[in-house]
């Protein structure tokens, strides 16, 4: 399966209360050909529900945590990290494009 691995990230002025769900699109590298895209999040979160990608945070070179989708309570579907031993690794984290 296609891989994506999440280098940047751009901010809306969604909740707040998450920062995930306040990130309105996504930069990132495919494992399929090494190119460099980046797409809204809604597109990325239905690539991932439709099962044809799996995405993991990608900082400093290194393959990360995996993402998964949530919902926020105002029914955004968004990308959060899974916990891994690094706390600083999330998607949040990211450097701003």
């Amino acid at each position: 399966m296609p891989t994506f691995y999440i280098f940047g990230i751009t901010k809306d002025d969604g909740d707040l209360s998450d920062p995930d769900a306040a990130i309105d699109k996504y930069y990132y590298f495919s494992s399929t050909n090494g190119n460099r895209y980046w797409d809204h999040r809604q597109n990325v979160v239905n690539k991932i529900k439709a099962g044809l990608v799996r995405a993991f945070t990608y900082k400093n070179g290194k393959i990360g945590a995996l993402c998964v989708i949530r919902k926020s309570v105002y029914g955004t579907e968004y990308l959060k990290t899974m916990p891994n031993n690094d706390p600083t690794d999330n998607l949040s984290s990211l450097p701003e494009m």
